[in-house]
């Protein structure tokens, strides 16, 4: 026998000891080794045992959606506000939950944004492009590649927000140019387009080839489910390989139908609605909208409806969820991560961002919204998973929100990223197992006593006016220039410290009398169309006018019947 060295054979099996306990601890210090939450979770409240770090401080008032890659790095895109646009790619090269790397490339403004097979792909208001992503670097390598054209050019509802499923194929929300195609948009009273040719070419999601260059909307592609406002949230569930989607229910029933709708009415209706949607599925707009405490779709107002007839929307396909109206669900995921406890696994979160459309009543919205899933289904009641992000109890204005959360991404860890589109902020919020010590000083989310009715059931009335100023402002104004007079970012201009309030009085006449589209606002451009107002009697116009120019802080000499009477004519 030979001789056998024992000393070599003992380092030897210390060395395969040292490994065996070094791969242990590695194992335990993984989980330990989360980054500790940011103080007070970056200001929003999340569920016990959960933590979350500020993993971006800000990119300015124009973060939107984005996605984070399989090695970390994140990709946000912006909307235009003053002079932001494109994508921000931020990467965390330490592993502590902040970013500590910033590029902002592109030049384009818009919302989508995604990965498919190593390809980042973003959208404009008319196109989607794609980058190709190299393993090494932060930025893509190449210059951008077309893969769609041909989106009409709107003022409304023009982001194009997409996902894709399993199969090769991107679908893509193409939104209603219009609130409820009405012949005079967003005028009192007016009827809707009948048939409401805005169905045609919008006002649905459409199936691409996620790969093939140079598609052309209306040309190329699948119209794959018509009658929907606008779907922002948009999500494959590959759990059940279905197409889901939030969307947006229409504006101003109160103020456009008040002999049907009262300001508490429109508080909670329609109903934002979760949809499952299959080929071929018509969800009814604008013909048809959903009203939650009665169960069922309603005739719109401008068809023919009176808040109680069915009609024509009597065989449409119903959402799977509904939640309060006007909350703006600006985003949808599925959870698919092994971080978070075995009860989020293929539930989805949604982001609702907080509308406008509830004055002159408090808005609502401002949180992450977690609903559990079981075989594509929702099952049980949804809950609030992350709130707080308004800083305030109750928001008048979406104006005084200090965040509104917007887009979601889930983490390769599965960690899930929430963006602001107020500061831009961006929150990682990761779970940190039970009663973790890492965790423990933090304020958690509380759920309202009776969430759903909180969210479901309307508050009570109160149309005081001391006068006929202020009558007709909240009659006729206040939903769209809120009751603060700041308007509403991007939408609808503000009332205070402009030219166009404290400026040339005949011009400000002949915005009431004549409507308004396209004009710029200081300098800012406004998406929704003003409706001629001409209806108004020459008191009440200069009542009203009279009204905006000594409110809010403005200290405007007043308007005159005379002074209307003169631009009537």
């Amino acid at each position: 026998m030979k001789n056998i060295n024992f000393q070599y054979l003992a380092c030897i099996l210390l060395i395969l000891i040292a490994a065996c306990a070094s791969d242990k601890n590695k194992k335990v210090n993984d989980v330990i080794a989360l980054p500790n939450p940011s103080l007070d979770n970056g200001g929003i409240l999340l569920p016990k045992d959960f933590g979350a770090t500020v993993f971006h401080e800000g990119v300015g008032k124009s973060a939107r959606h984005l996605v984070v890659r399989d090695n970390g790095d994140v990709y946000v895109k912006l909307q235009k506000f003053k002079d932001s646009m494109g994508i921000v790619a931020l990467r965390d090269s330490n592993n502590d939950g902040v970013s500590d790397k910033t590029e902002l490339f592109a030049d384009f403004i818009g919302t989508g944004i995604d990965i498919h097979n190593n390809y980042l792909y973003a959208s404009s208001p008319r196109e989607v492009f794609r980058y190709k992503l190299d393993p090494d670097q932060l930025l893509p390598t190449s210059e951008r590649e077309l893969i769609i054209t041909g989106f009409p050019e709107q003022t409304d509802h023009w982001s194009k927000p997409f996902t894709f499923d399993g199969e090769n194929n991107i679908y893509v929300t193409v939104g209603s140019p219009s609130n409820a195609c009405q012949e005079i948009a967003r005028s009192p009273g007016s009827k809707g387009i009948d048939p409401c040719p805005q169905r045609e070419i919008q006002a649905g999601i459409w199936r691409f080839n996620a790969e093939k260059p140079g598609q052309v909307h209306g040309k190329d592609g699948y119209h794959y489910a018509l009658g929907i406002r606008n779907a922002m949230g948009l999500d494959w569930n590959f759990n059940v390989n279905k197409l889901f989607a939030m969307q947006h229910g229409r504006d101003q029933l109160n103020q456009l139908w008040p002999e049907y709708y009262t300001n508490a009415d429109n508080e909670q209706l329609p109903a934002e609605e979760f949809l499952e949607i299959d080929q071929d599925d018509d969800f009814g707009w604008p013909y048809c909208y959903y009203d939650q405490f009665q169960g069922k779709k309603l005739l719109a107002p401008e068809y023919g409806g009176d808040a109680k007839k069915v009609g024509r929307c009597a065989d449409l396909k119903d959402p799977i969820l509904t939640f309060g109206g006007h909350m703006a669900p600006n985003d949808l995921l599925f959870y698919t991560g092994d971080l978070f406890p075995e009860k989020y696994k293929n539930g989805a979160f949604i982001a609702f961002h907080g509308s406008w459309n509830r004055a002159p009543l408090p808005q609502a919205g401002f949180f992450v919204a977690f609903v559990p899933f079981k075989n594509g289904k929702p099952t049980g009641n949804w809950e609030v998973f992350a709130d707080g992000f308004a800083g305030m109890d109750e928001v008048m204005n979406p104006a005084d929100a200090k965040h509104r959360p917007m887009g979601l991404a889930q983490g390769p860890d599965g960690a899930l990223y929430v963006t602001s589109s107020t500061t831009g902020k961006i929150w990682k919020v990761m779970y940190y197992g039970e009663n973790s010590d890492q965790t423990k000083d933090l304020a958690t989310v509380e759920q309202p006593q009776d969430l759903h009715a909180a969210t479901n059931n309307s508050s009570k009335e109160n149309d005081a006016v001391s006068s006929n100023g202020k009558k007709v402002y909240t009659k006729y104004c206040l939903a769209c220039h809120q009751s603060d007079g700041k308007g509403v970012q991007g939408m609808n201009p503000p009332l205070v410290g402009t030219d166009w309030v404290s400026g040339d009085k005949n011009r400000l006449i002949g915005v009431i009398l004549n409507g308004m589209k396209g004009e710029k606002v200081d300098g800012e451009d406004y998406r929704n169309i003003m409706a001629p107002h001409d209806f108004l009697s020459n008191q009440d116009i200069a009542d009203v006018l009279t009204y905006v120019r000594s409110s809010f802080g403005n200290d405007f000499d007043a308007v005159t019947p005379e002074e209307v009477k003169a631009q009537r004519k």
